[in-house]
């Protein structure tokens, strides 16, 4: 359980299966691609490079609604954005996208 955390809203892309659920974009979560909604998940916090210095891995997420817009341009807005509660972050070094680290990441249950 997360306590005492300051959380933080932002916007998270996902990619949607054939079957409608939420999948990770780029890296599995505990063995799976499948997003777990409506519980806190922690990343496994391990050192990671992007073409430059190494920094500690955590779940990607955008701060700004721009930065979001920009992402949807830049990928044909061919992601899923939802919004997402996260906790313990960070700015991603080197990033194009304007992205962010969390060490915490809740992603609400859809409403239909």
């Amino acid at each position: 359980m997360l306590r005492s955390r300051r959380l933080v809203r932002g916007w998270k892309a996902f990619r949607l299966d054939r079957q409608g659920q939420l999948r990770f974009l780029f890296h599995a979560h505990k063995g799976t691609t499948v997003v777990p909604v409506g519980a806190w998940l922690e990343a496994k916090a391990r050192w990671v490079s992007d073409a430059g210095r190494p920094y500690r891995s955590g779940f990607h997420f955008f701060r700004k609604w721009d930065d979001v817009l920009n992402f949807h341009r830049q990928t044909k807005e061919k992601y899923v954005v939802m919004t997402v509660l996260v906790a313990k972050v960070r700015p991603k070094p080197r990033t194009i996208a304007g992205s962010w680290i969390a060490r915490y990441l809740y992603v609400p249950k859809r409403r239909r």
